[in-house]
């Protein structure tokens, strides 16, 4: 009998506590307040690919609690089109892994809304770590196009400065066949794109960019992305060094070379080629 009093006793206790302890969670949940901006932010332009015209802005906007928010205003999206929006390491140029998901795109008002303290891997970041990350935005397509790039910004020293110079590329009877843009980054390496006029479909055509040496007849072959059709007749690098030394890109404005794009179907023979840096004659 002693035991069954005791054991009705503390049940009484327990129902007479479960309404406050749930009170309290209820409470301590209402009282959360909102991110609260300490004024600091930043804000980077989007740009589209060639597989979207998805353009617009994201802010990182600091908050008291140590909390980062990333804002995104896209224009150009389509309602019931909710694309993943991400994170990532390296550069928009060669693609990187995943530092943390974000919120989706809401595709009726083109915004998306994340407020965060860590990355996927559980390691803390604060908004001036997040300011000044190695690493880029991805807008990216969904169901059949997962994966693939739809927008992008890249952030930090990787941002683009603005500067950049055109070299132009030629086919072998002379005729005028694509560019080679070179852009610089914060951190003061170069940008390469290459793009072709035209290309045929399941195409692949290797780049190089050779370095012609200085009292010598021989060349130093650095290896670039190949062209292909699934990249819409582009190639996407980064000149980060050239034959083990760390290079910049107002060092690569100074090199004698040539972008060459390879023929497949002829190894003696070149799709496009064009100098670069100070062999543009």
């Amino acid at each position: 009998m002693l035991k069954n009093k005791i054991f009705r006793g503390k049940n009484i206790n327990l129902i007479f506590f479960l309404p406050i302890f749930f009170l309290i969670v209820n409470c301590s949940k209402e009282d959360t307040p909102p991110p609260t901006p300490t004024g600091q932010s930043k804000q980077y332009t989007i740009f589209n690919t060639n597989l979207s015209d998805l353009i617009g802005t994201v802010d990182f906007i600091e908050n008291t609690n140590g909390s980062t928010t990333i804002y995104l205003k896209l224009n150009n999206s389509t309602k019931g089109n909710n694309n993943p929006v991400r994170l990532r390491r390296k550069t928009a140029n060669i693609g990187g892994g995943i530092a943390v998901d974000l919120q989706s795109v809401n595709g009726e008002n083109g915004t998306s809304n994340t407020t965060l303290t860590k990355l996927e891997n559980g390691e803390s970041i604060s908004y001036e770590q997040l300011a000044e990350f190695n690493g880029y935005i991805a807008i990216e397509g969904e169901n059949e196009n997962e994966g693939a790039l739809l927008a992008y910004t890249d952030l930090g020293p990787n941002e683009l400065t603005g500067e950049k110079v055109t070299y132009n590329l030629y086919s072998p009877d002379g005729v005028f066949n694509g560019l080679a843009t070179l852009e610089e980054r914060k951190k003061g390496t170069a940008a390469l794109m290459i793009g072709l006029l035209e290309i045929d479909n399941e195409s692949e055509l290797l780049c190089t960019l050779n370095i012609l040496q200085e009292n010598s007849e021989e060349e130093y072959v650095h290896q670039l992305s190949s062209i292909t059709s699934e990249s819409n007749g582009f190639s996407f690098n980064e000149l980060t060094e050239i034959n083990g030394v760390a290079t910049t890109y107002e060092e690569i404005l100074e090199i004698n070379g040539y972008i060459e794009v390879g023929d497949p179907n002829n190894t003696i023979s070149f799709k496009a080629k064009g100098g670069i840096g100070s062999n543009t004659d």
